[in-house]
């Protein structure tokens, strides 16, 4: 039954060019894609891979156009952009008593920045994209959805500090890229969550698989950067 849907591996398609996970109901979600920004209730889900060289002035109109080429509804959808290789994705589903997450990312350090470190933010064009999905199986409330943010960001920045990522700049350890991106969607069904903090059910869970997903994505993009 449509109502009974777990978002999970099964629902994602992975190529060369993007990655994909089209839901069979509308999620609520929370994002800074480019397309698709803020909440919203969307069922589309894209990361496309853009070439290293990529410098689209007009790339919103672009990612666009790349959604409806693929013959989906730009309301329907959120769409980010990496250079990362889609291959080099970590994904994985987490179980847990009253609820389950799917956390999908892809992870490049090549603009790394601490932004603790003022002007290194802004001073390179390599790129380098970390992108975050995470699909959660239960409901959240607003307060929920942007303490999500909060605690996926804690975790990265933890997978960051032990991979001893360094801003190019200023020398010290990064704290993400310049061009991070994020994503939390829900199914609104099941358990009802209400916040997300680290001392949570929900954000230990979360900041769990973000903080192994990170490093996984990180590991596996630097390791095939040449390939």
């Amino acid at each position: 039954m449509i109502n009974k849907v777990m978002i999970d591996e099964s629902f994602l398609t992975i190529t060369s060019e993007h990655i994909s996970l089209v839901s069979p109901i509308r999620l609520k979600s929370l994002s800074s894609a480019i397309c698709g920004a803020g909440f919203g209730w969307h069922s589309v889900f894209i990361n496309r891979h853009v070439d290293k060289s990529y410098n689209n002035p007009n790339h919103v109109t672009d990612m666009e156009t790349y959604i409806k080429q693929l013959n989906y509804n730009l309301e329907d959808s959120v769409g980010m952009m990496t250079a990362v290789k889609m291959e080099n994705v970590a994904f994985q589903y987490y179980d847990a008593d009253q609820f389950s997450l799917f956390v999908v990312i892809t992870a490049g350090v090549g603009n790394a920045v601490d932004s603790t470190a003022g002007e290194s933010l802004y001073k390179t064009n390599d790129i380098g994209t970390i992108n975050t999905w995470i699909f959660v199986n239960g409901k959240l409330s607003d307060e929920a959805f942007v303490q999500a943010v909060m605690t996926a960001t804690e975790a990265k920045t933890k997978a960051l500090h032990e991979l001893e990522i360094i801003d190019p700049v200023s020398k010290t350890i990064a704290t993400g890229t310049s061009t991070d991106s994020i994503l939390i969607a829900a199914t609104q069904k099941g358990a009802a969550f209400r916040y997300a903090g680290t001392a949570t059910p929900l954000g230990k869970l979360i900041g769990k698989s973000v903080y192994e997903l990170t490093k996984k994505a990180i590991i596996q993009s630097k390791a095939n950067i040449d390939k």
